[in-house]
């Protein structure tokens, strides 16, 4: 009875941080459409449920961010935070104080593993914005725009996206207080040093440069670099019988190890309250953690 009450409180509360998770998501997503039109650039740590998130350590932060995840940072440490908490008290509940211990170096290193997998996540979101980014350019140009003002223009615009948008603000913004323009460029260059944005920018700043036909330039810059995001995406199709047996893999011995310890007294008084068993089962998610990885890596798309 007990433990059925522990592991309902448990579901309640992680549907409890899913819920809070997707509203955050909702709340970021308008606040990033409304950004140009003023809004306040922090409203997304703004109080939840009476309370405020705390903000994860400045390298924690830039991890969570390079990996793209479909929350805030903020909201991804809380719920790391509250998990590492609440986790280890229902293994002790469940398995003792040797299962507690399994559980907190799972908890703890799981998240890191996820998000480890889902590195650069955040570059590739800002290159699918490229190409829209510089066909808005060439519109600009082919208007009468001069290439400083086309740049701010497409900074403004809704399809350069949440990551790209900025930094091309960003260089019109110091292009128009002073700075040199293909100086400008060359610094969201090195801020994103991605090869897409690398081309974009050597284009950009050729034009400004040299002059001549710019909008022609940018637009064949665009379509090569929506030829290489749609070859990336035709692989990625490929590779994704191999991510999913690579996920299969992985889940299926935590899966069975659980489904035996539930319906086996025996398994279950060996697996949480021995040394030789706690020591197997750390080993055991230790190596399928690695070996996770290792297929994830194995599996991973490069162009």
């Amino acid at each position: 009875m007990i433990l059925a009450v522990v592991l309902a409180g448990a579901v309640l509360g992680a549907g409890a941080l899913a819920r809070a998770g997707w509203r955050l998501s909702r709340r970021g997503a308008v606040t990033g459409r409304l950004s140009s039109s003023g809004s306040e650039p922090d409203a997304d740590r703004r109080p939840l449920g009476g309370w405020t998130l705390p903000e994860p350590p400045p390298r924690v932060a830039g991890a969570l961010a390079d990996a793209a995840l479909p929350f805030a940072p903020a909201l991804a440490w809380t719920a790391w935070l509250t998990v590492l908490g609440v986790g280890p008290v229902v293994a002790a509940l469940v398995g003792g104080p040797g299962l507690a211990v399994v559980a907190a170096v799972g908890l703890a290193a799981g998240p890191a593993l996820v998000v480890r997998s889902r590195r650069g996540g955040a570059g590739a979101r800002l290159e699918q914005a490229l190409p829209g980014a510089l066909e808005a350019v060439a519109r600009s140009l082919r208007s009468g725009a001069s290439l400083r003002q086309a740049v701010e223009e497409a900074g403004r615009s809704r399809a350069s996206g949440p990551q790209l948008g900025p930094e091309l603000a960003r260089a019109a913004s110091e292009a128009a207080q002073g700075a040199s323009l293909v100086a400008a460029l060359e610094g969201v260059a090195a801020r994103r040093p991605l090869p897409g944005v690398r081309l974009g920018v050597a284009a950009l700043c050729l034009g400004a440069e040299t002059g001549g036909a710019q909008a022609r330039a940018v637009d064949g810059v665009a379509a090569t670099v929506r030829e290489r995001l749609a070859v990336t995406a035709e692989l990625r199709a490929l590779s994704s019988q191999a991510r999913m047996s690579a996920l299969v893999i992985g889940l299926a011995p935590v899966g069975f190890g659980g489904f035996a310890a539930a319906t086996d007294p025996r398994t279950s008084r060996f697996l949480f309250h021995s040394p030789a068993g706690l020591g197997l089962l750390a080993a055991g998610l230790t190596l399928d953690g690695l070996g996770w990885l290792w297929m994830q890596r194995l599996a991973q798309v490069s162009v």
